[in-house]
Order: C-alpha cells, then structure tokens, then sequence
C-alpha cells in the first residue's frame, strides 16, 4: 500500500471543502480521528492542516478544534503561463544567455542564500510577430553536482526542467505583477522609449516541503501583449 503523504491529506480536505462536502463552518474531525482516517501520524497530520490553515481553507480554535473557512468573494486566483498568458502566437522562445553570478542582496533575499553563495542566470526572449515581447530572467541557487542545475548549465535548457519528476507536485508560487520602467538591458532587448513602461511579472517557486525557494523569476512583457485572468476562489 502506497504511504500516505501530508500533501495528500490536504488535497483530499481541499476536495471535500470545494465539492461543498465540507461545508463553511463545519467542524473537522478531530486529530485522533484523522489520524486514524489516514493513518498517520500526529506530526504528519499537524502539518497537513497547517498548510490549510495558511491556504486559509481551515481555522483552528484553540481548545475547540478546526473549523472550515467561510467563502470570501474577493480572494481571486490568477492563472498567469510565461507563454499561454501572452497575446498573440509565440514564434519562437531564444535562450539569451545563462551564467553563473555572484548575488546582490535583492537575490540573497529572496533566494534566501548568503553572499558566499552563487546564483545561475538564465535570460530569455519571446518572440511574435519579429519582435521581442517578453523578456525573462531566472535566478536558481547553484549547487554543484546538483543533477537539475548541471543540466541547465550544460544544455541551457531551463523549460520545464524544475517542475519535472516529484517536484511538479510539491511547488507552490507566489507572483507580483507591476508596471515598471524597465533598466536599460530589458528596454534594449524590448526595444521601447526610455519614458515607456512595461509590465513586471515577479515569480517566486517554493519547495512546499520546507519553504524555501528553488528559482526566482522576473518577466518583463510589451503592454499589449499582456492578459491575465483571475476568479474567484471559495
């Protein structure tokens, strides 16, 4: 029999709550009872409805047991793909560049990484219609002999690669979306005025398992050639 992992403990909640099983304010069986349903234990299970309660699917009243959330209309959850959320038909993604850099404290922060540490650099370029409309930069802590770094050293090929195997399932992202006047490097790539904006995409990818980051990612896009759709959540 296949061991039961926190993480499916809290897709199956998540299930209940979403399919109205669970209902807004019904109260969860209690840690005994879970940990019996899943058989696991105590600790794994505490880990899983912590994860709920930061997802805010769950809250816990001390003392009286956990409790499911009630709906709120104005929590939206956006779908945003570095190349589905583009307007218009990608011809074509150019690998720009990849290295190895020393990080700046902007890096360091939110790599979580110290100053002796070193970062790969990945920057790309979308093409459609001959133009540039979007230009991407990938911050990854290197460890060497890291299998999934060394790849991306060597083939330069960062799609994909980080969300392939057990991690596609264990990565949570987290996305800052602004209007900026890009540095001179995107504006150049870009190929706009230095008074006009563009969009700035901040992607941060968490390792779920212990909250710490695997990439860092900027994507700088043409304004015309931005959409992004949200809805609502519980």
């Amino acid at each position: 029999m296949r061991k039961i992992l926190y993480l499916d403990i809290v897709n199956d909640i998540k299930g209940k709550i979403e399919k109205g099983i669970l209902k807004p304010g019904d109260l969860l069986p209690s840690e005994n009872e879970l940990s019996e349903q899943f058989d696991v234990s105590r600790t794994t299970l505490r880990k899983s409805l912590a994860l709920l309660v930061n997802e805010k699917y769950i809250y816990t009243i001390p003392g009286k047991g956990n409790y499911v959330c009630e709906p709120t209309s104005n929590h939206y959850q956006f779908y945003f793909d570095e190349i589905d959320s583009l307007k218009g038909q990608v011809e074509e993604v150019k690998l720009v560049s990849v290295g190895v850099i020393t990080p700046g404290r902007k890096l360091m922060r939110e790599l979580k990484i110290g100053s002796f540490e070193k970062v790969i650099k990945i920057q790309k370029s979308v093409w459609i219609k001959n133009e540039v409309v979007q230009y991407s930069t990938i911050f990854l802590p290197y460890q060497k002999g890291n299998p999934i770094v060394e790849d991306v050293i060597n083939f330069a090929n960062f799609q994909g690669t980080m969300e392939k195997g057990k991690m596609q399932f264990q990565l949570k992202k987290i996305l800052n979306i602004d209007l900026v006047h890009p540095p001179l490097e995107v504006r150049d790539n870009l190929k706009i005025d230095n008074d006009e904006s563009c969009f700035l995409v901040a992607q941060n990818i968490i390792s779920v398992e212990d909250n710490m980051p695997i990439s860092y990612n900027e994507f700088y896009i043409k304004k015309n050639y931005f959409t992004l759709t949200a809805e609502t959540t519980l």
